[in-house]
């Protein structure tokens, strides 16, 4: 070939370095899999889920507030409370989130009213 076609021809680095992530992966799979039971991996697995739908929920709420009690298939309990400063008055909700032994707790700020 002649030298000017040679220099932009590929070198096929990337080929190489891919192919050894990948042997990589896999051998960390390997290891995970013989290391960790699989009752620790479901587990792990069902926590994850919890935390999806969780999260789910949150946006859901920031999203529109809604007045259901189960979203998502988590419970939902919500109460509010106001606080009062020098020249506002600021309603707090607060929502308590279930699904067997797990809970999550979370407060958004409500209306703000002007009191002056």
């Amino acid at each position: 070939m002649l030298k000017a076609v040679k220099q932009f021809l590929p070198k096929r680095k990337g080929v190489a370095s891919f192919t050894l992530l990948i042997a990589i992966l896999i051998v960390c799979t390997a290891m995970v899999t013989v290391l960790a039971p699989v009752d620790t991996i479901m587990v792990s697995r069902r926590l994850s889920s919890w935390y999806f739908r969780l999260a789910l929920t949150i946006k859901s709420i920031y999203l529109a507030e809604p007045e259901e009690t189960e979203i998502n298939g988590l419970q939902m309990e919500k109460s509010s409370r106001t606080v009062y400063s020098n020249c506002a008055k600021i309603e707090i909700i607060n929502y308590h989130i279930i699904e067997g032994e797990k809970s999550f707790d979370f407060e958004i700020v409500g209306n703000i009213t002007d009191i002056s």
